[in-house]
């Protein structure tokens, strides 16, 4: 590495930890889906099970471990649960992929090309709001990329002769974080790149069997040992997970949405870069011009271009699409957009728009959400209000209408309570009585249905869930007194 590129290096470093790290804790939880990962890792340390720990709700982790390993090491360095130590792996994976994404394009086009993509890349909503999220969506997404990266390393060596030991690392920790769509992907990519260049299909096919199979043996591991704990519970949730919800065959309908969902959100997540490529819809585009400049393109471009398109259709077939899913496509796009701003742009207007919008995400991810709308949604302060009521007796919940496969509890209040909050099951509770957490949309047909508890309310500053979305109740219940 010559000096101008390790001169960008620390810069890019330097701007990615100043827009991340120190304000990963300024937010309170004030979503579920935090919270859900969050309780993983606090039940893992407290029960000692860092296989398949179950929250005090009765409900398995719904993901393979490798993301709550990241959350329960930081904490445990840390000394102990927090918010910012439980988006750490997101915001460290975010880094490390600017570092792997602005190396891997220094070396192969110019350092100042890899800095603009890297800090377009990093200047993306969806890269930027991931990077500061408890969710597996970066770690994955790093994973992910990282192994198309050492795949594309791999395909320059003469018939791709060394093992790409690091793209099976990099799948096996993919696959430990979300499943098999890690594997998947990169080899995907790497295959359809390699048939383009006219390589033997047979020869492409086996060797990429291979590394993919050398990938599972890691995940192999932890899944017989999860099947040890959970049994055929365990393996039914891992089925529909992962083969139901790709096939659209889930037990509960979960982010479905349409053909045209990530035609949207692409642009959506893009911003602000998406508003500087509308000039270049008003050029004209021909057949013949497209189709001279695919064959006269680069190795590097080519990579990249077959790795945003397999990501992108590959998460357009299931029925199951969120914004996130195709994270691991903005690197490649990143790329592209820096390869536009630099024949549109001069120097200075790409160094003034690629700052400000980290810029301003940074003040918005460390100021106004935080303390003008995130805290104000979190259940933080009610969680406290109960604590207070409650103190060590027997605490449990009640939410209606949740799927069999995908039950819904108050997951911001039991992290906050340290998973002290039961569920109330068909059966009843688990003791003859306590304190009782509810909606009050859903409290009085529950209430009615239990004919055989007095419930007695118990008075909360009024506070409208962040996850179910309803003004929280509190009930002191015991057994009716038989006559």
């Amino acid at each position: 590495m010559n000096t101008l590129q390790k001169k960008n290096l620390l810069i890019l470093i330097v701007v990615a930890v100043l827009a991340t790290l120190p304000w990963l804790g300024l937010s309170d939880f004030n979503t579920k889906g935090e919270p859900r990962e969050a309780i993983v890792s606090l039940t893992m340390i407290q029960q000692d099970n860092w296989i398949l720990p179950h929250n005090n709700g009765g409900e398995m982790a719904y993901k393979p471990p490798f993301f709550h390993w990241c959350i329960a090491a930081t904490a445990t360095v840390l000394g102990g649960m927090s918010e910012w130590a439980a988006r750490f792996p997101s915001a460290l994976t975010a880094l490390l992929m600017m570092v792997w994404m602005y190396v891997y394009y220094a070396k192969r086009r110019n350092a100042q090309t890899a800095l603009t993509a890297a800090l377009i890349c990093l200047g993306c909503f969806e890269v930027f709001r991931s990077a500061h999220a408890c969710r597996v969506d970066m770690v994955l997404t790093f994973c992910i990329v990282g192994a198309i990266y050492a795949f594309a390393r791999w395909t320059e060596h003469e018939r791709c002769r060394p093992v790409p030991w690091l793209a099976i690392l990099m799948m096996s920790l993919g696959t430990l974080t979300k499943g098999p769509v890690a594997i998947v992907l990169p080899c995907g990519v790497t295959g359809l790149y390699l048939l383009l260049r006219r390589e033997n299909f047979f020869r492409v096919f086996f060797s990429l069997a291979a590394t993919a199979l050398a990938s599972l043996i890691l995940p192999a591991v932890w899944y017989y040992a999860a099947y040890q704990q959970g049994g055929e519970e365990f393996l039914r949730l891992v089925k529909e997970e992962n083969i139901d919800r790709f096939l659209g065959k889930m037990s509960y309908a979960s982010h479905e949405n349409g053909l045209w969902y990530y035609f949207v959100m692409l642009p959506a997540g893009l911003l602000p870069w998406t508003l500087v490529l509308l000039p270049g819809l008003r050029r004209k585009w021909s057949l013949e011009g497209i189709k001279r400049k695919f064959t006269q393109i680069e190795p590097v471009e080519l990579f990249s271009l077959v790795a945003a398109t397999v990501i992108f259709v590959f998460y357009c077939i299931p029925k199951s699409k969120r914004g996130v899913y195709i994270l691991p496509m903005y690197p490649f796009v990143a790329y592209f957009i820096a390869l536009y701003m630099q024949k549109v742009f001069s120097p200075r207007f790409i160094k003034r728009a690629t700052g400000v919008s980290v810029g301003l995400f940074t003040l918005a991810f460390a100021v106004v959400l935080p303390f003008f709308f995130l805290n104000r949604k979190s259940d933080l302060n009610t969680a406290r209000e109960i604590q207070r009521i409650v103190g060590d007796k027997y605490l449990t919940s009640h939410v209606s209408g949740g799927a069999p496969g995908n039950p819904m509890h108050f997951f911001t209040i039991n992290y906050y309570l340290k998973d002290k909050v039961d569920a109330w099951k068909s059966t009843g509770p688990a003791q003859p009585e306590g304190y009782l957490i509810i909606g009050e949309k859903d409290a009085p047909d529950f209430i009615q249905s239990q004919d055989k508890f007095r419930f007695l309310p118990v008075e909360l500053d009024p506070h409208r869930s962040c996850d179910v979305k309803q003004n929280i109740l509190l009930y002191r219940f015991e057994p009716l007194k038989s006559e």
